[in-house]
């Protein structure tokens, strides 16, 4: 592997971890919602309540849900590191051949 090759994976390494980083800290959790005062109203104070949120925005990903989510991408990933790596094989020339019995 020649030193070019070395830069270029660093860099793409580093890459992926920032751009996951990103991503991860891009989506407030809805612990940081502020309080929005009812129409018609300017003064955002305790006393004021609160207008219910739609149901839609109320909704969220559940336990099980995540799990799943989780494992297709990790399932993806590994699908696409194995095809990766033996395209790259068959590039070189460097194929392995499997052990059959006959």
């Amino acid at each position: 592997m020649t030193r070019a090759h070395r830069i270029r994976r660093r860099c793409a390494a580093i890459l992926a971890a920032l751009t996951a980083a990103i991503t991860w800290a891009g989506w407030p959790p809805a612990a940081f919602a502020a309080a929005v005062p009812p129409p018609g109203t300017t003064d955002v104070g305790r006393d004021v309540p609160l207008v219910p949120a739609p149901a839609v925005a109320m909704r969220a990903v559940h336990g099980w849900q995540a799990i799943l989510i989780a494992i297709g991408a990790v399932l993806a990933g590994s699908v696409l590191a194995v095809l990766y790596d033996r395209g790259r094989a068959a590039r070189q020339g460097r194929v392995a051949a499997h052990a059959t019995r006959a």
